[in-house]
Parts: C-alpha cells; sequence; structure tokens
C-alpha cells in the first residue's frame, strides 16, 4: 500500500478539491463497471465502518475551512451520527445571560436532493461512490460533464446532466456539487470565524491561529486518525488557498507538524482564484504584495516543493483556449485547476506494470511521491516548480508518419512566469493521459504515445531537461 493523505486549506483550495474527488468518484464507478483502468484507489481512499456496522469507503482527507462554509451539508457528514468536533469538552466559565442568534438552515439544491434520493438503500460498503524553478508538465484530454460513469437510463441520464448544468449559476459552497461522503473528522471549522463575515483576505488574517494549543491539538489529532491507518505513507498533497488567511494558518500548521512528519515528502499546490489587481497607488497593493513574498517564502522553505497555481486572469489564457469559462465564477475556474492537480498526481496512483505487454497497456510510469518531488526538485536545490498544462493535449501524429508530441501546447498555469525562460539545470515529470492520434484516428495506446515519445524529438519551448519522468495512462479523465 502507498497512502497518500490530502490536506485542504482554505476556500478555493476545497473548491478545487471538491471537483478532484469528484473525478476520484467517477474512476470508482468506472471500476464498479468492470473497468480496467490501472489505477489503485485505495491510496486516496480509506476502508472503514460506522457505529452501526456499515463499511464505508471515503477520502483520507482532513479540510479546513471558515465556519458556515459547507452550506446545507453537515461536518459530520450523512453516514455518522456525531462530530468530534461538536463534541470537544469546553469549560463554561461565563455566567451572566446569553443571547442565542439563529441562522436559517440552507436548503439544499437539486443536485443534492438528487444525490440523497439515489443514494437511498446505498450500501457503503461498494466502491462507487526568487528561487529557481524546475518544471511539471502534463498533458490530458476534454474534461466531460460530471456524470456518474456507471449505466443509467436514458431518462435518468438526461435528469441528471440538467441538474449538472444547472449547478452553473447555483454554486455558492463547495459542498454543493461534492458527491464523495466524507468522515466526520476530516472537516475542520476554525473557531471564532464565519463565511462572509470574518476578514480572512490577506496572510496577516490567518497568523497565530494555532497558539491555542486546544486547536493544534484537535487539528493535529484528525491529521493522526489519517495517518495512523497508512501501511505505508508515501506523502502528504497540501491544496492551500493562497488567496488570504489560510496561506498563514497552513504555514502555522506545517510548522506544527513538521517535527512529526520531518521525514514524510510535502507537496504543496498554492491554490488561488483570478483576481483584478488593486490600483499600483493603492493601499492594497503594498499589502498584496507583502502577502505574496512572504506566503511564497514561508510555504516553500516548510514543504519539499511547492506549485503555484493560479492565473490572474484565466479565462484569456492559452490553457483556456478550448474551454469556456468564466473568471467570476468560481466553480469553473475551480474545476479546471483540478484537472491538472488530477492529473499530474496520477503517478502516485497508478498501479505498478508488469512486464507483460498486457500489464503495461493498463498504463506506466508509476511513481512515488517521494521519487518525483526528489527528482522535479532536483535533490532539494530548488524548491518551487512550475505547473504546465495543455487541454486537451496535443495528438499523436497517424501511425506511419514520423513525428512527435508537440509540447509548445502546453501553457504555464503558475503566475508570473517569463514563457522565454531558458533553465540551466532542469527536471520534469510528464504525465500523458488519454492521448489521441491526430485525424479522428481514436484513442492510443500505450505503446504508440512511448514509441512516439522515445522515437521522436518532442518540440520544447524551453533549454534541455536534465531528466524528464515519463507517464503515460491510455484511460482519459473521468
Amino acid at each position: 500500500m502507498r497512502e497518500v493523505v490530502t490536506v485542504q486549506l482554505g476556500g478555493f483550495a476545497n473548491f478545487v478539491g471538491a471537483h478532484f474527488w469528484n473525478f476520484q468518484d467517477e474512476v470508482l464507478g468506472s471500476l464498479e463497471d468492470g473497468g480496467q483502468i490501472g489505477l489503485d484507489m485505495d491510496v486516496l481512499y480509506r476502508v472503514g465502518e460506522t457505529r452501526q456496522g456499515i463499511a464505508t469507503y471515503m477520502p483520507r482527507l482532513l479540510a479546513l475551512d471558515l465556519r458556515g462554509s459547507l452550506g446545507a451539508v453537515r461536518a459530520a457528514g450523512s453516514l455518522y451520527e456525531y462530530s468530534p468536533q461538536l463534541q470537544s469538552s469546553s469549560v463554561n466559565t461565563w455566567t451572566g445571560p446569553t443571547v442565542v442568534h439563529r441562522h436559517e438552515a440552507i436548503p439544499k439544491n437539486d443536485f443534492l436532493k438528487y444525490l440523497d434520493a439515489e443514494s437511498e438503500g446505498w450500501n457503503a460498503g461498494d466502491h462507487s461512490n526568487q528561487p529557481s524553478f524546475s518544471s511539471i508538465e502534463f498533458q490530458s484530454t476534454n474534461v466531460p460533464e460530471s456524470s456518474r460513469s456507471r449505466d443509467i437510463a436514458p431518462s435518468e441520464e438526461t435528469k441528471e446532466r440538467s441538474l449538472v448544468k444547472s449547478l452553473d449559476g447555483s454554486v455558492e459552497f463547495w459542498t454543493d456539487y461534492l458527491k464523495a461522503h466524507l468522515h466526520p473528522r476530516s472537516v475542520y471549522e476554525l473557531p471564532n470565524t464565519f463565511h462572509g463575515v470574518t476578514p480572512f483576505d490577506n496572510y496577516s488574517c490567518g497568523q497565530g491561529f494555532f497558539k491555542e494549543q486546544e486547536q493544534l491539538e484537535e487539528v493535529e489529532n484528525r491529521l493522526r486518525f489519517f495517518v495512523e491507518e497508512c501501511d505505508h505513507l508515501q506523502g502528504f498533497q497540501f491544496m492551500v488557498d493562497n488567496s488570504g488567511g489560510f496561506a498563514a494558518v497552513a504555514a502555522d500548521f506545517l510548522e506544527a507538524v513538521g517535527d512529526e512528519y520531518n521525514r514524510t515528502p510535502h507537496l504543496l499546490f498554492s491554490l488561488r482564484p483570478p483576481w483584478s489587481p488593486p490600483s499600483a497607488s493603492h493601499r492594497d497593493a503594498v499589502i498584496a504584495s507583502l502577502h505574496e513574498s512572504v506566503s511564497l517564502a514561508r510555504l516553500s522553505s516548510l514543504t519539499n516543493l511547492l506549485v503555484p497555481v493560479g492565473l490572474q486572469q484565466l479565462a484569456s489564457s492559452q490553457f483556456s483556449k478550448y474551454t469556456c469559462v468564466n473568471d467570476s465564477k468560481i466553480f469553473h475556474t475551480s474545476a479546471l485547476y483540478a484537472t491538472a492537480l488530477n492529473t499530474i498526481t496520477l503517478p502516485f496512483r497508478m498501479q505498478v506494470s508488469g512486464p507483460t505487454e498486457a500489464s503495461q497497456q493498463k498504463g506506466v510510469g508509476s511513481s512515488d511521491m517521494s521519487n518525483t518531488v526528489r527528482l522535479v526538485s532536483c535533490s532539494q536545490q530548488k524548491k518551487i516548480a512550475l505547473l504546465e498544462a495543455a487541454v486537451p493535449g496535443p495528438p499523436l501524429p497517424v501511425v506511419g508518419t514520423p513525428g512527435a508530441f508537440d509540447l509548445t501546447s502546453l501553457s504555464s498555469l503558475t503566475p508570473d512566469v517569463d514563457q522565454s525562460y531558458f533553465g540551466t539545470q532542469a527536471a520534469e515529470a510528464l504525465v500523458i493521459q488519454g492521448a489521441r492520434i491526430s485525424g479522428g484516428g481514436g484513442s492510443a495506446s500505450v505503446a504508440q504515445v512511448l514509441e512516439c515519445t522515445y522515437t521522436g524529438k518532442p518540440a520544447n519551448r524551453r533549454g534541455a531537461i536534465s531528466y524528464c519522468q515519463l507517464s503515460v495512462s491510455p484511460n482519459p479523465l473521468q
């Protein structure tokens, strides 16, 4: 077993994470239908059991956010009847009068109601539900609509697609479209904060949160709960909202747990949604600049590899050339970034291929997080990496004709990167998922991708790459 524990910190990181887990839910649906996709989903998921003895299969996830950021969904989830956070003991020292303010319960949207109705009688045991830069690259196919990948009657499929489309204008919380069931220990809402009320838009807002020992111990115990279940933990993958105070929360969290898990690889994706820069003469511009500098410096010093992800304008970028995205909708932008993260982390959960051709057709290039981090960081000489992507990825040349992948179609998702940059030393991890042959030639096999990659000379707009780790999966993004 090569388990990965995922930690999401902050609103936008949880939006991206919700899409990420929906991708995994589609994979589980394909496995239930008998699909052979060459992925080990136990890397990301844990097998558990409720108090009623019902088996569960849930993400190995710890997610931090502000109170009130879960919308109509309870932090305890729907499969368990308690929440550790709600049951935590506290000493009541106030003897004066109290005033109770009640907020009307947020109703579930039609999509969540549909999932609830679909889950009636569901068996939870089933698997159905500054510094120098190095480079990480990936290629992928088009992102299909998030429909469940199993046999559905035509009328039901049409209804579900209609509900998915309705999310475009109704999503307010990241739980509004999350299909995965979460363990009660997965979600931790920061005390003394409230979504939409508490200022949390810069680094200073999140500083010192873990000075309260009780809060630190609560989060550490939740993380330890997932870690201690692992047979062979290959690493932590962090998704951090770097647009506000959660950058400081993440830094304090990494510093607090650093001693206990200092030998375990930490791969951190620093995420932020598109933004409008303030006036250069405005006070906010100075605060924004300081936020960027402090968060980048501190987070990079506390992790093995930091990957900044988040363009100022995503809709007009080269990456969005073939997609329809609205920068003002976090539901849109987080989906595209989740596509990149889902694919670049694919080698961590790929099954190790054997020497036979049949085994390799499920995919090749399985890699441990430690090896990938060590490669891309050039053995910790470079702590920051850039992420490049192409959706859809460039097609393979027609079979029988010379040529190779055109990597010039890759565009950077890391902000403020000079495209003319040439590194004197760099290494990359390249993931090719669901490649197709040009001219309507259909899906390309793993053997065809490998032949094209190794016999051709891929066009590359940067200088020479010292070493490239190649991973290939024939299965398109679910």
